[in-house]
């Protein structure tokens, strides 16, 4: 007795599903980023930690909802400012002078993008002359 196409299409249907239904996970397995991040390599460290950190608190979120839960304002690094110049051998020792009051006016400033906002509004730097 020869089997059918149908039964032989049946049987092979079956035997495919019976493999693939073991492969997919079942139940509440924990859900690893594809693209661990590795904040050794970053510059700024802390920033780095806050981003996993709100990647990991923003996960069950999706789309518009997502973007609110990222959208936080990153910690900002630690700024030095820099130290004043020795305008006793400056070419220019009143723009040397302009340059050393402004950056005391603006040592306050916390972060790098302020300081220089600060700085370039502070004075009129005197011309090359």
């Amino acid at each position: 007795m020869k089997p059918s196409l149908s039964v032989l299409l049946a049987a092979l249907a079956a035997a495919a599903f019976a493999t693939t239904a073991g492969a997919i996970p079942s139940g509440d397995a924990p859900v690893k980023s594809p693209y661990p991040m590795d904040c050794s390599k970053w510059k700024d460290q802390a920033r780095c930690e806050s981003l996993k950190k709100d990647i990991e608190a923003c996960r069950d979120k999706t789309d518009d909802d997502w973007r609110e839960c990222m959208h936080r304002a990153a910690p900002a690094g630690k700024f030095t400012p820099p130290k004043p110049r020795d305008c006793t051998k400056a070419q220019n020792v009143a723009r040397c002078e302009a340059h050393n009051t402004a950056l005391e006016n603006c040592k306050q400033m916390p972060t790098k993008a302020e300081h220089r906002k600060c700085m370039s509004g502070a004075a009129p730097a005197p011309g090359k002359s």
